[in-house]
């Protein structure tokens, strides 16, 4: 995977996520914002294309307004990386979160996915930046 400023990736992420990446028991929840379900999938790309453990990222989950919540933390910087923060209506608190593995060593399918529509985004953005 190609390295990229870590805030292009983030946009490109955020961008790409859709109701059809969600698991289907979150696809059936009406009235939640875009973030809402796509926690999981989310990190889990941004923790393979930003260098994963090698370049210090850890994921993290706990309960949160009755949920389960996955970001990133960088154990080098102490860096927080939620990319899906605002589908919250109260702050996280990271601080009470645990360090986990994700569940495949792997890309998962929908981290596949999302990862076809974020790299195309940023091969554009690459492509429309050039002189």
């Amino acid at each position: 995977m190609t390295r990229v400023a870590s805030s292009d990736l983030c946009r490109a992420i955020k961008a790409s996520l859709t109701r059809d990446l969600l698991k289907q028991e979150y696809q059936k929840i009406r009235g939640r914002n875009k973030f809402f379900g796509h926690c999981y999938v989310a990190s889990e790309l941004a923790y393979h294309m930003l260098g994963g453990r090698k370049a210090g990222w850890a994921a993290h989950r706990l309960k949160h307004e009755g949920w389960t919540h996955w970001w990133l933390k960088n154990k080098k910087t102490d860096k927080v990386l939620d990319l899906t923060a605002r589908q919250f209506l109260t702050p996280v608190p990271y601080e009470k979160g645990i360090a986990t593995g994700f569940l495949t060593k792997r890309l998962s399918k929908r981290a596949r996915v999302l990862r076809a529509r974020v790299e195309a985004k940023l091969s554009q953005k690459g492509k429309s930046g050039r002189s």
